[in-house]
């Protein structure tokens, strides 16, 4: 296995670690990509990472970017098409070669670089944020783009404390998982949880929070997990002990996340607000233009509210037309299908397949554009879990696949 492989893997949260802030190539995509030309080298990389269900996936990714391509050709800057499409075509299509279909051992190795690469993220962010008392302003130029956010909501290198917390509620099912396949002792799965627990707190975030705890729920259903009992009244007592008082909770959390839970009224968590008229501004603009869309990074160039919604549904649907949202609907569904195929085989690895896509798919409907390696990488190396060893890039290998197409 190739070790830029295994760390790009665990920086592939690490978005603040890149040249320019304002083009998404970070220190995770170039180790991807030697790691990739290594495969290549060694003619390791997998002709089908996504086995039989590849050509679905490639189909409507390519629906996507078609309709993303004709509604740019009309709009003010086109050029914003082919930046997006090698984002998503990187995320999406190149990435699964190098993470798929290569085996459960070379999976699980990544899984656990996974979670390390989030454990020492997590824990040196938690670190600062108990030391680090200056300004906002101050936190921003030492430490990166909303390390720490104007109200202490903790972003670390994720570059934004939402993201954080989706890749923390993405990462806590293959601490659980990598325990239960032993490759995980007892111990070392205590820490993880508890340091991963404790920054999504700090990230106040409503939505990692509840899509993390839905998440870890169904894992532990359908994985059947069955916690000794002390630890069961130990975590209930601590519940107990800190909805009552507060005790231990951030500000910030309290805030944003707590109240809205307790009172069971959602419009009290964080910017909820603030994105529903993001929405109702998407919506008019979909009736105005509901099959040809208004080009790729145009929705907040004519938006009056001059912010791209945060729901990747509207967005796509916005920018690209009925075709482009098609072929985002496509893909959710290959996913789908994949992660529901291991519900007969495995229950662990259904359980960790389904746990991280439902929190995918709970943020692509609170998240524009999802591009960033912090999304594709959980989702693909949990399929990578699903999907077994595959035929490898060969000459051969192609020429037979491509003979078994012509004669279906």
């Amino acid at each position: 296995m190739p070790r830029p492989i295994i760390l790009a893997v665990a920086l592939s949260s690490y978005l603040s670690w890149r040249p320019s802030l304002d083009i998404m190539f970070t220190l995770s995509d170039l180790l991807f990509l030697l790691g990739l030309g290594l495969l290549a080298s060694r003619h390791r990389l997998p002709l089908q990472p996504f086995g039989a269900l590849q050509p679905a996936w490639l189909m409507s990714f390519t629906v996507m970017m078609a309709g993303l391509l004709v509604a740019s050709l009309g709009a003010r800057d086109p050029s914003r098409w082919l930046i997006v499409a090698m984002q998503y075509a990187f995320a999406w299509v190149v990435l699964p070669f190098a993470i798929a279909g290569h085996g459960r051992a070379y999976a699980t190795t990544l899984a656990r670089a996974l979670v390390a690469g989030m454990v020492a993220m997590e824990a040196f962010g938690i670190l600062i944020y108990v030391s680090f008392q200056a300004s906002f302003e101050v936190a921003r130029k030492v430490l990166g783009l909303d390390f720490l956010s104007g109200n202490r909501r903790l972003g670390v290198f994720a570059t934004d404390a939402n993201w954080n917390g989706a890749a923390i509620a993405m990462t806590l099912p293959f601490v659980l998982f990598l325990w239960r396949a032993g490759r995980l002792r007892t111990a070392a799965m205590l820490v993880a949880f508890a340091v991963l627990l404790v920054s999504l707190l700090l990230t106040a975030s409503f939505t990692a929070f509840s899509s993390a705890a839905i998440g870890l729920a169904i894992f532990g259903v359908i994985a059947g997990i069955r916690l000794p009992r002390w630890v069961v009244g130990g975590l209930f007592a601590a519940a107990l002990v800190v909805s009552q008082t507060g005790l231990m909770l951030p500000e910030t959390f309290n805030k944003r996340v707590a109240g809205a839970i307790e009172n069971g009224d959602i419009s009290e968590a964080g910017t909820f607000t603030g994105r529903v008229a993001l929405i109702d501004d998407a919506w008019s603009m979909i009736e105005q233009h509901p099959f040809s869309g208004v080009g790729v990074d145009q929705h907040r160039v004519i938006s009056k509210l001059k912010a791209p919604v945060h729901n990747m549904y509207l967005l796509v649907w916005v920018e690209g037309g009925l075709v482009a949202l098609l072929g985002w609907l496509g893909m959710l569904v290959v996913l789908v299908m994949v992660a529901l195929s291991t519900l007969r085989r495995e229950r662990d690895v259904a359980g960790l397949v389904l746990a991280v896509l439902v929190t995918f798919l709970i943020f692509s409907a609170a998240s524009p554009h999802m591009y960033a390696r912090l999304w594709s990488v959980p989702v693909i190396l949990s399929l990578a879990m699903a999907h077994g060893g595959a035929v490898r890039w060969t000459p051969r290998a192609v020429a037979a696949l491509v003979s078994r197409r012509v004669e279906a």
